[in-house]
């Protein structure tokens, strides 16, 4: 039987879906963060593209709106009034994001725990939800995929805000008894159920463990719950039927009186660290390129790597709006805070003069669709004699003289004794691993790249492919990798990306200053 008729004769979710689909929102970044194509979902589940659908879709025919914990927070802030109408109209919404934009009404955004991995454990709590959620699964399923810690969650909310007289049930803790996952029944007419990033539908898809009931679980929890509201409601219009018209216009008053007090209001919209359209405005009549320097700066810990001997180059960073995105520039005691000197989200390109900068790079995982946009913008800029460094797959040729081979990731490879992940220096890689060596771009990479004949090979793998070269064909250079330093700086693991990532910088910025 194939996974569609499975989906049909043991996943329908018919009572489920009288209430309407789920709406799960997608930012449509990588093939394996889509769960459409999911037998044990494909029947209530409706992808939504967060960026063309979102902000125009009738919302009143999903019963839920799931966020995922990549989601792009920073467009989903623009349009948190969605959300709210949602709620206040007595919908539901999941929510596995780390709410670094503060979407989620009264709890913190994220905040990774203290505790050593190694010690910390993520723990159900005796509660109603969290007996339907993880009835069946093992704890050890949750903190341990392949015998490695971490994967699930590694951090929580810090819940003081709320006010006193929310009655919050909390399903999911940690030892350090910080909450991980709650359910607000208060701040709206609706149902809000949140994790810190633990992904309750997806977690469990990889491996055949107890985990992967926590998808069909968290689905049950959502039918007891639509049901007990109708129920609610059944009652209250009974109520309402047998009331007199004068108790009827009291109870209504009373009604509406009651909702109002739970209406969630839009707030203001954050600029997240990026900058101003006038502050690059200001940047492009203001910038002074390639003006000398006498020494390399610090900040805090950091060295300021865009300073170098004899050059300083203006530079930018493009960013999506994921907690990967934001966290690059907190984590590491705010190491990369003042890296790049403007952050560019890339919704906002249209109003950006790039010749304002020597350099930009893009960061990892940014829509490809609507990155094809500035297609024209990129070429342009290289051509002009500014610089390129793009980070991770390329799976739309948004920049020129692109040939991307994706290849399914192999995250476990480090777990087999005697195995080796097979990278190589290519035959113009000698300065970059004089300051590296090729070990400390082992972790993984998405696929790699076919160059074209003018390319300098830096790193390629074992049939040759490159997984970092510099292009050569325009004014300025494009520097193209498969690996991405920056989103696992931003995710907070994986601490050889740390090293990579400063002496990749310094090699680049050493070329560019030779050239």
């Amino acid at each position: 039987m194939d996974t569609n008729a499975l989906a049909k004769h043991h996943y329908a979710y018919s009572t489920l879906n009288t209430f309407g689909k789920i709406a799960y929102l997608d930012s449509s970044v990588l093939t394996m963060d889509n769960i459409s194509d999911c037998f044990l979902y494909k029947n209530i589940i409706e992808h939504i593209d967060v960026y063309t659908q979102f902000p125009n879709i009738d919302l009143s025919k999903y019963s839920t709106i799931v966020i995922p914990m990549h989601i792009d927070e920073v467009f989903l802030s623009r349009f948190s009034h969605r959300l709210y109408s949602h709620l206040n109209r007595g919908g539901i919404v999941i929510s596995f994001a780390n709410n670094f934009s503060h979407f989620l009404p009264y709890t913190s955004a994220y905040i990774t725990s203290e505790t050593p991995i190694r010690d910390r454990e993520v723990k159900f709590v005796d509660s109603h939800a969290g007996k339907i959620i993880f009835e069946g699964v093992r704890e050890y399923d949750i903190n341990h995929r392949r015998g490695v810690k971490g994967f699930f969650n590694r951090g929580f909310f810090d819940m003081q805000n709320f006010p006193k007289t929310h009655n919050l049930e909390i399903f999911l803790s940690d030892s350090d008894k910080q909450c991980v996952g709650y359910i607000d029944r208060d701040s709206s007419n609706g149902v809000i159920l949140a994790t810190a990033g633990a992904d309750l539908l997806t977690f469990g898809l990889f491996d055949n463990t107890t985990a992967r009931k926590m998808g069909v679980n968290l689905l049950s929890w959502l039918e007891k719950e639509l049901l007990a509201q109708k129920e609610a409601s059944n009652k209250a219009n009974k109520a309402n039927k047998q009331a007199t018209q004068h108790t009827q216009i009291a109870q209504d008053t009373q009604a509406t009186q009651t909702a109002n007090n739970k209406k969630l209001e839009s707030k203001v919209v954050s600029d997240f660290g990026f900058y101003a359209q006038d502050d690059l405005r200001n940047a492009s009549h203001n910038a002074t390129h390639n003006t000398s320097c006498t020494k390399t700066e610090t900040i805090g810990n950091a060295k300021n790597l865009h300073q170098t001997p004899n050059k300083r180059f203006k530079n930018a960073i493009i960013t999506g709006g994921a907690s990967y995105h934001h966290y690059f520039f907190l984590n590491k005691n705010k190491k990369y805070a003042h890296f790049f000197d403007a952050r560019i989200y890339f919704h906002d390109l249209d109003s950006v003069d790039l010749s304002a900068f020597d350099y930009i790079v893009l960061a990892s995982r940014i829509n490809a669709s609507h990155l094809m946009r500035y297609k024209e913008k990129f070429q342009d800029f290289l051509d002009s004699g500014g610089h390129i460094i793009s980070f991770g797959e390329i799976t739309q040729p948004y920049l020129p003289n692109i040939e991307w081979k994706d290849y399914p990731v192999n995250f476990w490879w480090w777990l087999i004794p005697g195995a080796d992940m097979p990278l190589y220096v290519g035959k113009d890689g000698a300065k970059l691993f004089s300051k590296i060596n090729v070990d400390d771009a082992k972790w993984h990479c998405h696929g790699a790249f076919y160059p074209p004949k003018n390319a300098q090979i830096i790193l390629i793998n074992e049939l040759n492919e490159s997984i970092i070269y510099k292009d050569t064909s325009f004014k300025g250079n494009l520097y193209i990798t498969s690996l991405d330093p920056e989103f696992h700086l931003g995710q907070g693991f994986m601490p050889k990306t740390e090293g990579f990532f400063d002496n990749f910088m310094e090699w680049i910025h050493q070329d560019m200053a030779a050239n």
